[in-house]
């Protein structure tokens, strides 16, 4: 759920920001795969997930700091020489590559994406997947912008299965939505028994606490 509205507010980003300057801007579903079946939807901006990696923040192994990585791949075409596609041509809709690649990075660099991680989207390279390919009469390249974002999560405790939501933004809710195994939620903390004492006199006062909870 987290990975998939990271993803999710990339896209929104991209596509608000860079308006006019490409016609597409989307998840990733192969289009990089087949360039001549995506020459018209061109310039495009396509968003894709790349993995995480994952360490332990506590000592109880409780909670733990995802590295959550993010591409985002740009794409351009020129029916002209190498230097219109990377410069961008006198047509407004001639983007250059290397335009758009800043364009994406101007509009993602340090952005955090309603997440607690203070540094944001962290931009780690920009890789050349096609580099002015031939494709349908049009050089096509393809540049990558990987990113990195870090976030917390925590485990469920040992033996339990999530509890029942229905807020779609929690992220235990797909198991309520596809029917998998829920624990009870915990009961509430009504009562408290203890002793104060004190090592000088020896005084000892009982405590008995009990807690009323709001039913609204």
């Amino acid at each position: 759920m987290v990975i998939t509205r990271i993803e999710q507010a990339i896209v929104d980003r991209l596509r608000r920001g860079l308006g006019n300057m490409v016609r597409t801007v989307k998840s990733y579903n192969g289009e990089a795969e087949d360039l001549a079946a995506q020459i018209m939807t061109l310039p495009a901006v396509w968003v894709t997930y790349g993995g995480s990696r994952i360490e332990a923040v506590a000592t109880a192994r409780s909670r733990y700091q995802d590295s959550a990585e993010f591409v985002v791949m740009a794409a351009t075409r020129s029916i002209r020489n190498e230097t219109a596609q990377r410069h961008g041509g006198i047509d407004i809709r001639e983007v250059g590559s290397n335009d758009l690649v800043w364009a994406v990075r101007r509009l993602l660099d340090g952005q955090r994406l309603g997440l607690g991680d203070s540094r944001g989207l962290t931009p780690k390279a920009v890789r050349p997947i096609a580099n002015h390919a031939l494709v349908a009469n049009a050089a096509v390249s393809v540049f990558a912008v990987e990113y990195t974002l870090r976030f917390n999560s925590c485990a469920l405790e040992d033996g339990r299965f999530p509890e029942k939501t229905d807020d779609p933004c929690s992220p235990d809710y797909l198991f309520t939505k596809y029917r998998g195994e829920l624990s009870e939620p915990w009961p509430w903390f009504e009562h408290f028994d203890g002793i104060i004492f004190d090592p000088a006199s020896g005084a000892e006062i009982p405590v008995n606490l009990e807690i009323k909870h709001d039913e609204n």
